[in-house]
């Protein structure tokens, strides 16, 4: 059996929600660290032949097979066709930022940082997929507890939380609503 092989299709197959080590391992029944070695390879292979346009990236814990960067000014040439409009106001980034650094996180907690109510952005960015409620807090009143999700590293390419940047003391969301952002790119870094 080519390893490599049913890996790529899986990948292929799983698309945006992407397929982590423990799920390989079930289907193609072999140790877990011979199936990080064949993705170790697959990476390193796809990364090297210049002659491909995809490639695997880990996004938390999951794996995917994404466009290669180089290739993103082509890509932006056909998306434009498509204009797509980014569901991620000024409002809600700064409230998944919050969550993000504070998780898990409460939404006195945001309130307190925000001076608002978070009630709608905690909605929106449950429903858009990015947050999810962990239960509640052992504190007076049990408030519900939220944390980012996988489709959170996907949208922000990051590996883990530990791959956001430093809080400043003082930190400023600006966010510019003009700015062509297209927070759903598929080919990340």
């Amino acid at each position: 059996m080519n390893y490599q092989s049913v890996i790529e299709s899986i990948l292929y197959v799983c698309g945006e929600e992407g397929v982590e080590i423990a799920e390989l391992h079930k289907v193609l029944n072999i140790p877990t660290d011979e199936v990080r070695s064949i993705i170790k390879q697959m990476i390193k292979n796809y990364d090297e032949d210049s002659s491909k346009g995809v490639c695997i990236k880990l996004f938390g814990n999951r794996y995917y097979l994404l466009t290669k960067e180089c290739n993103n000014e082509y890509l932006k040439i056909l998306n434009t066709r498509v204009k797509k409009i980014n569901p991620l106001t000024p409002t809600l980034l700064e409230t998944l930022a919050i969550i993000a650094y504070n998780q898990p996180c409460t939404k006195t907690k945001i309130e307190e940082i925000r001076n608002s109510d978070p009630s709608f952005a905690i909605a929106r960015l449950t429903e858009l997929g990015l947050i999810e409620c962990i239960g509640k807090a052992p504190t007076p009143g049990n408030p519900y507890q939220y944390q980012v999700t996988q489709k959170f590293f996907n949208l922000f390419g990051i590996k883990s939380l530990k791959d956001l940047p430093p809080l400043k003391k003082e930190v400023n969301f600006e966010f510019d609503p003009d700015d062509d952002l297209n927070f759903f790119d598929s080919a990340r870094k």
